[in-house]
């Protein structure tokens, strides 16, 4: 690896830990809820996109373990806040719908999120908004 290699990997460490205490990502409970991280993620996803997905293909799009994933909808289901279908198209296949309580769970991270990320960004002015959509759009552009 060149010495520019490596300064940009280490340049994008860096940008991921600021990103990460920045977001309260280490705080322990998921936006202070009881719920772990990926727990809080699943529910989101799953709420955002109700019988859309499978456990196996969250688990590919959040990067999760399958057998972890199996574990969290495990928890989720036991907590009465999450159910499994048969998929009108193949029953073998279960999809994933929150139940009326994983729905307001849902709506209480995703209003919890949106305040962490106005707390994160209250001093950011708007040119400096700006300046990071951009950036933002540039990694999305890459990372998608």
């Amino acid at each position: 690896m060149s010495a520019d290699d490596t300064a940009f990997v280490h340049a994008m460490r860096e940008f991921s830990r600021l990103y990460a205490r920045r977001i309260g990502v280490f705080r322990g409970r998921a936006l202070g809820l009881d719920y772990s991280l990926p727990e809080a993620r699943v529910i989101e996803e799953v709420g955002r996109a109700p019988g859309r997905w499978v456990a196996i293909e969250l688990a590919q799009y959040l990067g999760m373990d399958r057998s972890y994933m199996t574990r969290v909808l495990n928890g989720l289901e036991k907590k009465g806040l999450l159910r499994r279908a048969p998929s009108p198209d193949d029953a073998r296949k279960k999809l994933l719908h929150l139940t009326e309580a994983g729905s307001g769970e849902a709506a209480e991270i995703e209003r919890r999120s949106d305040e962490q990320m106005r707390a994160a960004l209250g001093p950011v002015t708007a040119a400096q908004r700006r300046e990071l959509l951009r950036a933002v759009a540039v990694l999305e552009k890459y990372w998608r």
